[in-house]
C-alpha cells in the first residue's frame, strides 16, 4: 500500500471529504472495504500544532553575510528554456528568473529576513528615492548614480538615465504583453498615464488614479510586465529576444539551447557586494528523475524537491541541509470562479445566489485537503514541525491574510467551516427539487502543478456531497481556457478552476485583479454586481468596490493591510470565488556550501519557487559539502 493510500484511508476515515480522490481509486475502495482510524490533528499556526523539531532533520537558517567570500560557482538548474529572452513583451514563465538576473527595475520586493516576505514593501534599486505627490496622480524617482549598463555591444557599458525609462515605456506600451493592466492608453482603468524626465537622473509617472501598489507593479520582473527596465537600444541595434544586455548583477554569457545557461557576475554592477559568485552554471534538466539524482550527488547545490521525497531526499544524503519555508503569496493560485450566464438547459446561474456560493465553501473539508497536498501527516510523523494556513479570497501572505479559525475574523469565518449539513441546508433551500447539471471547467494537462487534476477531483467531490451537480468540462490551455475563462469577467456559465497571475506582488493589487469591478477585461473580475452579487451585470459590490479604491489611495502600509482585512471579512460573507482551501509549511534542502540559503527570502532579482533565496545573495563556502571532502 502506497503512502497517500495510507494517509487518504486515515483521514477519510476522520472526515469523509477525501473519498473525494474518487470511487475508482484504490484508496477509496480500500476505505468503503476497511475503515481506519484517526491518528491526530493537524497543526495550526500560533503554536497550536506541532511545538517543534524532533526529527533533528532541521537545520537552522543562518546568515552568513558578515563571512561571505566572493567568487566561486553557484551550480543551480533550469527545468525549462525560454522561447527567446524578450523579457519586456511576451509572459512567458520559463524566462522569469532569466529576466530577473541580467536586468534591474526602479525599485524591488522588500525580501522576507529568514521568513517569507508580506509582499508590502519595496527597497530602492535602479532609483534611490521616490516620492508622491500630495493628490497621488504622479510618482517622482530620483535614479542611481553610477549605474552602467552591461558592457556589451550595442549599449557597450553607458550610463542608465532617464532616457532609458521613458523609451522602455514607449516600447512597453507599444509591445508589452500586460500593458492593458498597467498603461492607461490601453485601458483606461489603468494607472500609468505618462513617464516623463525632468533630467537625467528624475522620472515622473503620472497616474490616472491614486495607486498604492505601484511600487509594486514597478518592482515586478516577471516577463510581460512594467518593471523590467530594458536599454534604449532595444529594436534599434540590440535585439532582446536573442540576448540580454541590462544594469543586472550577472551578464548572460552562454546559451546553448537544450543543454545549459552560464551566466557571469557583473564587475560593473552598481553593488559591489553582490552577487558574490563569480558564475553561474544552470543546465537545463527538465526530467525531475534525472535532475533529483544531480542534485544528490552535489551536482547542483539547490533543488525544488517535491514535498513527498523530501525527508527520503535527506535521509538518503544526510549532508544535505533541510530548511523550514513557507510558500507565500497573495494570489492563491487556484479558485473556483463562477460564471454568470444561464446554464446549458436555459436555467439562470445557480452562482448568483450567495447561498449556493457559501455552500461550496462549507463543503471543502479544509484540513483534509491541507493535509494530504502539503503532506502534512507524513511531516509530522517524521516529528517535523509544521503549520496550516487557511486561504482567505486571497492566498496566504504572513501578517495580511486573517485566518477564520481565529476569533478575530468575525461572523463570517463560519463559511469556512466543513460543515456539510449546513451547507446541505442551503442547497435544498435554493433548490428544493435539487440543483441542476453543470459544467465543471479545468485545463488539461500539469501546468498547474503535477497534482492539479487530483486537487480538482478532490474539491468537485466535496461539492457533489452536499448537492452540487459538476460535469467535469476539460479545456485546451491555449486555445480554450485563456479566451474563453480567464478575459470572460464570469461569461461564461457553470464554474471553472481559475488561475492566473496578479501584475504584481502586492496584495491590494491582488484584490483589484480578482475583485475590483472596473479592472478591465483582463482582470480576473467575476461579474458579479449588486450588494449580494445577484445581478451578475458586472456592475460590481459597492462594498467592495469602495474599500479597494480606498486601499488604492492608502499609502500608509499599515492602514492598507488594515483595509485588506477589511476585504476578507466582507468577501468571506459573498464567496465571490471559492480559493482552494490552503497550504502547510515545508521545507526546502540546499547544500551547506550554499551559504546563505533561505536567509533572503521572495527576492524578485532571479528567484524561483521553491528556491532557497536569489543567486545575487548566496555565496559559495568550499569549506563544506559537496565541496569538502
Amino acid at each position: 500500500m502506497s503512502y497517500w493510500d495510507r494517509v487518504l484511508i486515515r483521514r477519510v476515515s476522520r472526515r469523509r471529504g477525501l473519498a473525494a480522490l474518487g470511487a475508482g481509486t484504490a484508496a477509496a475502495a480500500f476505505l468503503a472495504a476497511c475503515g481506519g482510524e484517526d491518528e491526530g490533528g493537524i497543526s495550526t499556526p500560533g503554536g497550536n500544532g506541532s511545538s517543534g523539531d524532533t526529527s533533528g532533520l532541521v537545520s537552522e537558517i543562518t546568515d552568513t553575510s558578515d563571512v561571505a567570500k566572493r567568487g566561486g560557482v553557484i551550480k543551480w538548474y533550469s527545468s525549462s528554456e525560454p522561447n527567446h529572452f524578450d523579457g519586456g513583451v511576451q509572459g512567458q514563465a520559463q524566462l522569469n528568473v532569466f529576466n530577473g538576473l541580467a536586468y534591474g527595475s526602479l525599485v524591488q520586493n522588500k525580501p522576507g529576513y529568514k521568513e517569507a516576505a508580506s509582499n508590502t514593501e519595496v527597497v530602492p534599486d535602479l532609483a534611490t528615492s521616490w516620492e508622491f505627490a500630495p493628490d497621488g496622480l504622479s510618482v517622482t524617482f530620483k535614479l542611481r548614480d553610477g549605474v552602467k549598463w552591461q558592457n556589451l555591444p550595442p549599449v557597450s557599458g553607458r550610463p542608465f538615465d532617464a532616457e532609458d525609462v521613458i523609451a522602455n515605456w514607449t516600447r512597453y506600451e507599444a509591445k508589452g504583453g500586460n500593458k492593458a493592466a498597467n498603461s492607461n492608453k490601453a485601458n483606461p482603468s489603468a494607472p500609468i498615464v505618462s513617464v516623463t524626465a525632468t533630467d537625467k537622473s528624475t522620472v515622473v509617472y503620472r497616474l490616472a488614479q491614486p495607486t498604492s501598489f505601484i511600487l509594486q507593479r514597478l518592482a515586478t520582473m516577471t516577463t510581460g510586465e512594467a518593471g523590467t527596465q530594458l536599454p534604449r537600444e532595444a529594436d534599434n541595434g540590440f535585439d532582446p529576444r536573442t540576448g540580454q544586455i541590462g544594469t543586472g548583477g550577472f551578464i548572460l554569457d552562454t546559451y546553448e539551447p537544450s543543454v545549459r545557461l552560464l551566466y557571469r557576475r557583473n564587475p560593473d554592477y552598481w553593488n559591489t557586494k553582490e552577487p558574490y559568485a563569480d558564475t553561474l552554471e544552470m543546465p537545463l534538466l527538465p526530467q525531475y528523475p534525472t535532475a533529483l539524482a544531480q542534485f544528490q550527488t552535489g551536482n547542483l547545490y539547490a533543488y525544488p524537491v517535491l514535498s513527498t521525497d523530501i525527508v527520503a531526499t535527506k535521509q538518503q544524503s544526510p549532508e544535505i541541509a533541510m530548511y523550514k519555508n513557507l510558500a507565500s503569496s497573495a494570489n492563491p493560485s487556484a479558485m473556483v470562479g463562477f460564471g454568470w450566464l444561464p446554464l446549458a438547459n436555459g436555467e439562470k446561474s445557480p452562482f448568483l445566489d450567495v447561498r449556493v456560493r457559501r455552500a461550496l465553501s462549507m463543503s471543502f473539508d479544509r484540513e483534509a485537503f491541507i493535509d494530504v497536498f502539503s503532506n502534512v501527516s507524513r511531516y509530522e510523523d517524521d516529528g517535523l514541525p509544521v503549520e496550516t494556513f487557511y486561504f482567505t479570497s486571497m492566498g496566504y501572505l504572513p501578517d495580511v491574510t486573517l485566518d477564520p479559525r481565529e476569533g478575530s475574523f468575525g461572523g463570517n469565518a463560519k463559511y469556512f467551516e466543513y460543515n456539510p449539513e449546513e451547507a446541505k441546508k442551503l442547497i435544498d433551500a435554493a433548490y428544493p427539487n435539487g440543483m441542476p447539471e453543470f459544467e465543471s471547467k479545468r485545463i488539461i494537462g500539469t501546468q498547474f502543478g503535477l497534482d492539479h487534476q487530483d486537487q480538482v477531483e478532490v474539491l468537485d467531490n466535496y461539492a457533489r456531497e452536499v448537492g452540487f451537480k459538476p460535469i467535469p468540462k476539460q479545456l485546451d490551455y491555449n486555445l480554450e481556457y485563456l479566451p474563453q475563462i480567464v478575459t470572460q469577467q464570469g461569461k461564461f456559465n457553470g464554474w471553472a478552476y481559475r488561475f492566473g497571475a496578479t501584475s504584481s506582488a502586492d496584495p491590494v493589487d491582488y484584490f483589484v485583479w480578482r475583485y475590483w469591478s472596473k479592472s478591465g477585461a483582463t482582470s480576473g473580475s467575476l461579474g458579479f454586481g449588486g450588494p449580494d452579487g445577484s445581478l451578475g451585470d458586472q456592475s460590481g459590490d459597492p462594498e467592495v468596490d469602495s474599500l479597494i479604491e480606498r486601499a488604492m489611495q492608502e499609502t500608509d502600509n499599515a492602514q492598507r493591510i488594515t483595509l485588506v482585512h477589511d476585504l476578507q471579512k466582507v468577501l468571506a460573507g459573498q464567496m465571490y470565488g471559492v480559493t482552494r482551501p490552503g497550504i502547510g509549511s515545508g521545507f526546502t534542502l540546499a547544500w551547506p556550501a550554499l551559504g546563505n540559503a533561505q536567509v533572503f527570502q521572495n527576492d524578485s532579482r532571479g528567484s524561483s519557487a521553491g528556491a532557497p533565496g536569489t543567486p545575487y545573495t548566496w555565496w559559495i563556502d568550499s569549506s563544506k559539502r559537496p565541496l569538502s571532502s
